[in-house]
């Protein structure tokens, strides 16, 4: 060999050129079989057109290469419970979490039922049980109204509505901190902070359109109060007499009887 030096350095540049090309096709091979992966993905199965609520019959999960999987594409069915669509979703599409809104953002009108109205009846702690009405309860509409003349009430109390759905209180629609969210996180503690607000003065019920005529005119004529009714109790109706001056107290005739002022509790943030 004329020139082993030549040679030696020829050989360890071979050797180093050779191990660059594997560690190369170690690497593609890795991209290959990362962008190869089947992840689980959520697709519709039928069209879901905007503004429609999601439910577990509308989706199904697939399993489809990483490399062809969309950026934001929802894994599980659990993903869309609750959710609604705020653009079109076609048939064998990808179910994108920019695709959807929670129901807390897409506003109350999602929690109305169909052929129900939502209506707000203006409350004060003393007639909405001390402030303890909270979204998804269930009252009773009770109305107070004077049949007196001049300064002689007659003043006569009566249930007008029951089993009355409670859509939301002041701001709070009744959402929950979703339980994959840590309590110290920071959507966590702003969902719970939108839970926690206080009433600012109404509580929106579902009445259907005829019985939202007279809760506007009852409010207009008298004194609207609710009772809370409770989770052990079933939906049925009470038969119920109404309330006179004379049937609470047992006076017959009109008693002489002064309006109070009318008032409201302020307190901070609500108006």
């Amino acid at each position: 060999m004329k020139n082993p030096k030549a040679f030696l350095l020829a050989l360890g540049l071979a050797v180093v050129a050779f191990m660059a090309h594997c560690r190369y096709l170690q690497t593609e091979r890795a991209k290959i079989l990362m962008e190869g992966e089947l992840i689980n993905t959520l697709v519709a199965i039928q069209d879901i057109p905007k503004n429609f609520k999601l439910d577990e019959t509308m989706v199904q999960v697939m399993e489809v290469p990483r490399k062809w999987r969309q950026p934001g594409a929802l894994m599980a069915v659990e993903d869309i419970l609750g959710q609604i669509s705020a653009n079109p979703i076609q048939k064998g599409e990808q179910v994108l979490l920019t695709k959807l809104v929670s129901l807390e953002d897409a506003g109350l009108a999602y929690k109305i039922p169909k052929k129900k109205r939502g209506i707000a009846i203006a409350v004060y702690d003393i007639n909405a049980v001390g402030g303890h009405v909270k979204p998804g309860n269930y009252v009773d509409i009770i109305g107070t109204f004077d049949f007196g003349e001049g300064d002689k009430a007659d003043m006569r109390t009566v249930t007008l509505f029951q089993n009355v759905h409670v859509l939301a209180v002041g701001d709070d629609l009744g959402q929950t901190v979703p339980q994959n969210l840590e309590s110290g996180s920071k959507i966590g503690t702003e969902n719970f902070a939108r839970q926690t607000r206080r009433s600012n003065g109404t509580i929106v019920v579902s009445l259907s359109p005829l019985d939202c005529q007279k809760v506007v005119l009852a409010q207009e004529m008298g004194t609207l109060t609710l009772s809370l009714r409770s989770l052990w109790e079933d939906r049925r109706f009470v038969e119920l007499e109404k309330t006179s001056i004379h049937t609470a107290i047992g006076i017959p005739k009109k008693v002489r009887y002064r309006r109070k002022a009318s008032y409201r509790t302020i307190r901070e943030g609500a108006w």
